[in-house]
């Protein structure tokens, strides 16, 4: 028992050092640079290390002074970490958001303009209906296993989860670490922007980081969706098998579909 905590102290204290404080310090050390510099000596090195000189030289001889300090350093680094991840939520359920109704409706007749002069149709359930391309590449999961199988994916997922190989949930653990690691990435930006409300530097910075987590998050947020399709696409067989529905198609067709549902949804 004692080796078992240990280990689990250890590797929370991992977790938290690098989840949390050391992208935390990172930030509290902008927010000290925009506090001492501001707009007008935003890029003022000389001025930076006068003003760490005098700090070091108010905490010299003064143990007490030097361990506060470095525990409200500690602290502002963990709280900005736990900052960005509500934040990172938050930029979670932005993705998938059905609002604002304005900017949804013109993605969608975007989208519609985009195939009609390419002399393409495809059926009004596959258009968008999202705020972003993200929140479209999962709601479409919903939408393509629907029309094929006739599943609702929200039912049907736990269940098929239990019935994955170790190598399939594996895969779609990683995917789904790089995807929150993106909206992580996101979040961060936002905070960096906020910081240049009084650092210059630090919108530049948040913008740049903007940017790369939405990148990261449209490739990941599709490599998950693809992961979560294919599971439901190998699987289906084997959960109709388990709830005890014959498919004499050698697959789940939509009138299967909709038994299993009723299955799962306990005849609701």
């Amino acid at each position: 028992m004692n080796s078992l905590l240990t280990e689990v102290g250890r590797k929370l204290a991992d977790r938290w050092l690098s989840a949390l404080v050391l992208p935390g310090a990172l930030f509290v050390s902008a927010a000290m640079c925009g506090r001492w510099l501001g707009h007008s000596h935003a890029l003022d090195t000389r001025r930076l290390q006068d003003m760490v000189q005098r700090v070091g030289q108010q905490l010299d001889g003064r143990p007490a002074a030097v361990l506060l300090a470095v525990a409200g350093a500690l602290l502002g680094a963990t709280g900005a970490g736990l900052a960005v991840q509500g934040t990172a939520a938050g930029v979670r359920r932005a993705w998938v958001a059905r609002r604002p109704a304005r900017w949804v409706a013109w993605r969608r007749r975007r989208a519609q303009s985009a195939l009609t002069r390419r002399g393409h149709t495809v059926p009004t359930r596959y258009l968008p209906a999202r705020a972003t391309t993200i929140g479209d590449r999962f709601r479409l999961v919903d939408q393509r296993v629907d029309a094929q199988y006739g599943l609702a994916v929200a039912l049907a997922w736990p269940r098929l989860w239990l019935l994955l190989a170790d190598a399939a949930t594996t895969a779609i653990r990683d995917a789904t670490t790089r995807y929150r690691a993106a909206t992580e990435t996101t979040a961060w930006g936002i905070l960096y922007l906020l910081l240049g409300a009084i650092w210059w530097p630090a919108a530049l910075a948040g913008l740049v980081m903007v940017t790369v987590g939405q990148v990261r998050g449209r490739a990941t947020g599709a490599a998950l969706a693809d992961l979560v399709e294919a599971a439901v696409d190998i699987h289906q067989r084997p959960l109709a098998e388990t709830l005890g529905i014959d498919l004499p198609h050698g697959r789940i067709t939509p009138e299967e579909g909709a038994r299993i549902n009723d299955i799962l949804n306990k005849r609701a």
